[in-house]
């Protein structure tokens, strides 16, 4: 079988949710996924669900003859706000197995490469937070399983770095807060505050 090439994307920059960019989550799944999900206002996701929508009739192609045209739900959605109402900004789901089998038996592992906003490979990193700024290039694959449906995956390949969030949010902008008038704290009293993230609890 001919090897298939897949379309690539490369998203513009968006607000990182949860992203398992270090190291992968096994929380679901064993062997481990890396993932990331990105938000993009209307105009900057538009594009991209375009290509999405091509690839899902690729998709549909594969549907075998007599069977029922079955979707599966798709890799993004319009993102809500904290009361339920729907915002003007979509998220996108991209995600990497950590290991992957190959025909002949071997395990490889997997990781996306990260880099910074110079386009320069990034080694050592030890976090990446949500609410950093993340540009994710992925290819998108279509596919049919009998179960679920035909649909497309946003396959992980890489992430550039334009603002990096790390060690709990300790800048406000993490949560959404911008600057304004009224108390500043010491270095030392700000710089000894200690976050959580929402996944510990």
């Amino acid at each position: 079988m001919a090897k298939q090439n897949f379309q690539n994307i490369v998203t513009p920059s968006g607000v990182a949710i949860y992203p398992h960019l270090i190291n992968p989550d096994t929380k679901f799944n064993p062997v481990g996924e890396y993932k990331v999900s990105l938000s993009l206002s209307e105009d900057e996701a538009t594009p991209i669900i375009e290509k999405i929508n091509s690839s899902l009739e690729q998709a549909k192609e594969m549907i075998p003859e007599g069977k029922k045209a079955k979707e599966a739900e798709l890799p993004y959605f319009i993102e809500t706000d904290e009361d339920g109402n729907k915002t003007n900004r979509y998220v996108f789901k991209f995600k990497m197995k950590a290991k992957i089998t190959t025909k002949d038996g071997r395990t490889i592992e997997m990781s996306p490469k990260i880099f910074d906003s110079q386009g320069k490979i990034i080694k050592g990193l030890d976090s990446i937070w949500g609410g950093s700024t993340l540009r994710v290039s992925a290819d998108l694959v279509p596919f049919y399983v009998a179960a679920v449906g035909a649909g497309v995956t946003l396959r992980l390949k890489a992430v550039q770095v334009i603002e990096l969030v790390k060690g709990g949010g300790s800048d406000g902008s993490s949560f959404g807060f911008d600057k304004t008038d009224g108390y500043v704290a010491e270095e030392q009293e700000s710089s000894e505050l200690v976050f959580a993230d929402e996944e510990d609890f």
